[in-house]
Parts: structure tokens; C-alpha cells; sequence
């Protein structure tokens, strides 16, 4: 069987696959099996086994548990109403305060459990607040939901992690590769939401709450560890102290101890945190095995031979094939959940970025800020289906869709800077040792 017609099975059958419903890890190795059975009968199945071993019995694997234990402990632990209480504190008065409030928690959170916790528990704590001042709707729903996605490119981000082992990228250079995007984002977020405050105040009416200096200190005195935490787990990675699955054994362990000192760790939090932890680790190193297996099946059918070949013979300037790529990239995005979008098109890619000249940590990084702007808009984005989840009775799907455009747009500007500019991509890892 020629490579071209594998092709048309291998991504012809997962498209079909994901889009009649089937989970990711199901349709990635069922047509993985199926093409490796066509290729080589029984005895080319072997791959299967030998595939997950090493993929289960790999060492670095170990940073997504444990990052993940960190997060979900630090979460049990009260950080995100601490959070917010601090931060409303020092805003109070502000206009349009409890939507800034909303993204720096989420950037926080963002920093302790990946993209998923700052929507779930801002949309519980900080969307009712704000709809309860008379914010507009809007700007309450949006601010939760694009300061939630900054998950997927501020460190330590789970899909980092996956997008690393199934790129052959470096997790600690990714990490920081995300880290100056990310936060201009979040920095471009708060100056949308002062800005527009500013010119139509009806948007956001000033809280009345006062406070003293004492007040606001003693706010701040109240998240000093977990903070001291998450700058020594990255910190230790960024120096080159410890490996990232070092880093984040000291992170799991830390938050633990924060747990013990703020009198919340109970068999309760124990078990429901390593419960979390287990489910989420589990799906994502099946994701892992089964992408594995799904690029190796391709590899062997002669893949990446045929796909430069088809990037030669297309005779094009680089920069048009890198436009296709992000386009492509937008319009999976939209529909595919980010797993399958990075399962589907990293392995393929990625060798044609390097082999047309593209940094491969500066391309990564544009790979995933496309797969941030791919979880805030419709019709699949996770994030308006996470919003939705846990908002208020009185929100329904039509305001979460109308609230998300300004921050959509946003997202696309810091992805454009960071093509035009890529050492804000690759000057952090430029300095790490």
C-alpha cells in the first residue's frame, strides 16, 4: 500500500472518527491498529506493545502527575478565594477591579493546575460577585474565560508537557517559550478591561468596600507560600537546579505541606485530590501512547519523506506554508478538542517547520497560542463549555458566545507579535542553564 492512500486511512478514518463522537485515545489507536494490521499483518502488531511500554516507562512522564498533584493541592488549600480576597483588596475602588482580579487569579491558577481550575473556580467565585455589582455580562463572562485559558501557555502547562513528548521538544524551554506571551496576554487583557471601563463606566460599576494598608498587607501575607512555591519549582528549572519532573516531585511535596499549614488537608482532600490527579494523568498518557503509536504507524508507511516531498514540490515562499499551517491549525481548533488537533497535526508539523528553517521552540510556542485562541471560541472551545458548566442559572450559551470576541482578538495580536517578534518566544529559554 503506497503512503499516500495510508495517509487518506490514517487521518481520513480520525477525522471520521472524532467527529461521529469517538474519544481521542480510542480513535487514535483503533486506526493506528487497523493501518498497522493492513501494512504487516500480526506480526506488525507488535509495535503496539512495545510502543506503550515505552511510553508508560518513561521517566519524564512523571512531571504531569505530579504538577498535577501540586495544583489540585494548592486548589484545595483555599489559594483561589485567598487569591481573590487579597487582590480585591488592593483593587477595591478600582472600575472594573473584580474583572482585573478575575484575570490575575487565573494567571495564579494558571500557574498551579493548568487552564481548567481558573474558569471552574472563578466562574463559582468571581462571576456571581461581579454580576452582583451590576457588571456587565460581557466583560464578567469574558474575563473568566480568557483569563482561564491562559493555562495553556503560561508554565507548567499540561498540554506543554504532551505537545513536548509528541514533538521531541524540550518541557523546560517550552515552559518559558510560554511564559513572556502568556503574560502579555494577561497584561493586554487588564489594560482591555481598564481602558473600556474607563470610556462606558456602566460596565463595571466601583465596589464600595474600603481598606487600610493593614488590611491589604495582611491579604497579601495570606498567599505568600503558595507564591514562594510555584517561583521555586520554576525557578529551579529555569537555573537548570532540577529537572522538570524534579521540579514538580518538589512542588507536589510543597503543596502538600501548604495544605498542613493552612489546616485543610484531610483524608477528604487527600483522596479526592489524588483521585483528580489519577484521572487526568491517566487520559492524558493514554492520549500519549496512542499519538505515539499513530506517528510511528505513519512514520513506518514512509510519512515524512512523502510529506517533504510534497513541501519541495510545492515550490512555495516559507512564510506561505506556515500561514496554511496556522490557518489549518484555527480551523481544527474550532472544532477538535486540543489533544486532537496536537495528536493530528504536531507530528507532521513540526518537521516541516525545522525543515524550512523555523525555530522548533518558537514554532511550538505559535502552535500553542493557537491552541489557546482554539479553547475560547466556538462552537467546541472548552472554555465556554466549562463556563457554562458552573455559571449562573440566569446565563445562558448566547452570553458566553457574545462575551468572548474582544478576547479572541486580543489572543490573535499576541500571536502575530510573537510571529513578528520571536525572542519574546525564545529569550527566556535563550537564558536558561
Amino acid at each position: 500500500m503506497g503512503t499516500e492512500m495510508v495517509t487518506v486511512i490514517l487521518f481520513g478514518g480520525l477525522i471520521i472518527l472524532l467527529t461521529i463522537g469517538v474519544p481521542v485515545v480510542f480513535a487514535l489507536s483503533s486506526i493506528s491498529i487497523l493501518v498497522a494490521f493492513i501494512l504487516g499483518g500480526s506480526n506488525d502488531l507488535f509495535i503496539v506493545a512495545t510502543t506503550t511500554y515505552r511510553q508508560i516507562t518513561d521517566y519524564g512522564l512523571m512531571s504531569i502527575p505530579l504538577f498535577l498533584l501540586m495544583g489540585n493541592f494548592l486548589l484545595h488549600s483555599g489559594i483561589s478565594d485567598r487569591l481573590f480576597k487579597a487582590l480585591n483588596q488592593w483593587l477595591s475602588g478600582v472600575r472594573g477591579g473584580l474583572a482585573i482580579v478575575s484575570v490575575g487569579v487565573c494567571v495564579a491558577l494558571a500557574m498551579c493546575g493548568g487552564f481548567g481550575p481558573g474558569i471552574l473556580m472563578m466562574g463559582l467565585i468571581a462571576v456571581p460577585a461581579m454580576l452582583h455589582h451590576k457588571y456587565d455580562k460581557s466583560l464578567a463572562l469574558g474575563s473568566v474565560m480568557a483569563g482561564g485559558v491562559l493555562g495553556e501557555i503560561i508554565p507548567p502547562s499540561i498540554i506543554m508537557i504532551i505537545f513536548a513528548y509528541i514533538s521531541r521538544v524540550s518541557i523546560g524551554r517550552l515552559f518559558f517559550g510560554g511564559a513572556i506571551p502568556g503574560f502579555i496576554t494577561a497584561f493586554m487583557y487588564v489594560l482591555y478591561i481598564s481602558t473600556r471601563c474607563y470610556f462606558q463606566p456602566h460596565l463595571a460599576p466601583k465596589t464600595t468596600q474600603v481598606t487600610n494598608w493593614k488590611e491589604k498587607m495582611i491579604a497579601l501575607k495570606e498567599i505568600i507560600l503558595p507564591a514562594m512555591l510555584i517561583f521555586l519549582v520554576l525557578g529551579a528549572i529555569f537555573f537548570g537546579v532540577a529537572t522538570p519532573s524534579e521540579a514538580a516531585g518538589v512542588g507536589a511535596t510543597g503543596s502538600c505541606l501548604i495544605c498542613i499549614i493552612y489546616r485543610k488537608l484531610t483524608v477528604k482532600v487527600m483522596l479526592d485530590a489524588c483521585l483528580e490527579t489519577m484521572k487526568i494523568s491517566g487520559m492524558a498518557l493514554w492520549i500519549l501512547v496512542a499519538a505515539t503509536l499513530f506517528g510511528v504507524v505513519y512514520t513506518m508507511a514512509g510519512a515524512q519523506s512523502l510529506v517533504m516531498e510534497m513541501v519541495q514540490g510545492a515550490e512555495l515562499n516559507r512564510w506561505v506554508i506556515f500561514a496554511a499551517m496556522q490557518f489549518i491549525l484555527l480551523i481544527f481548533g474550532a472544532f477538535m478538542d486540543d489533544y486532537a488537533v496536537i495528536t493530528i497535526c504536531a507530528p507532521i508539523f513540526m518537521p516541516v517547520a525545522v525543515f524550512l528553517g523555523f525555530d522548533p521552540i518558537w514554532f511550538s510556542i505559535i502552535f500553542i497560542l493557537n491552541m489557546q485562541v482554539a479553547y475560547l471560541t466556538p462552537p467546541f472551545g472548552w472554555a465556554l463549555i466549562l463556563m457554562k458548566g458552573v455559571a449562573p442559572p440566569e446565563i445562558h450559551t448566547k452570553d458566553i458566545w457574545r462575551s468572548i470576541p474582544p478576547f479572541v482578538a486580543i489572543q490573535l495580536l499576541v500571536l502575530v507579535l510573537t510571529m513578528l517578534f520571536p525572542q519574546l518566544a525564545l529569550w527566556l529559554p535563550e537564558k536558561m542553564m
